[in-house]
């Protein structure tokens, strides 16, 4: 497998500051970050955002009814467009 690239991985950035991406993407991601300043800088300001954003939204976590009814959205939204 050849290394990850700078457009692969910021494709991936929101799924890698959430936590989402399985572990060997992780591990790549990891290294290219390390290595790609352009990269690790933009990682940075995506996450110093997010926390801006928690801090001024005064919450942890979405509460729970905020997602109950974004994921009845997009489930009612995904079968209007099959």
């Amino acid at each position: 497998m050849s290394p990850i690239d700078c457009e692969q991985v910021l494709l991936q950035i929101e799924l890698y500051l959430d936590g989402e991406l399985e572990p060997s993407l992780r591990v790549e991601i990891d290294g290219h970050l390390g290595a790609c300043g352009p990269c690790m800088d933009r990682s940075d300001f995506k996450s110093h955002l997010r926390e801006l954003l928690k801090a001024r939204c005064g919450c942890e976590d979405l509460p729970p009814h905020l997602l109950e009814r974004v994921e009845a959205a997009l489930v009612e939204g995904g079968s209007t467009q099959e």
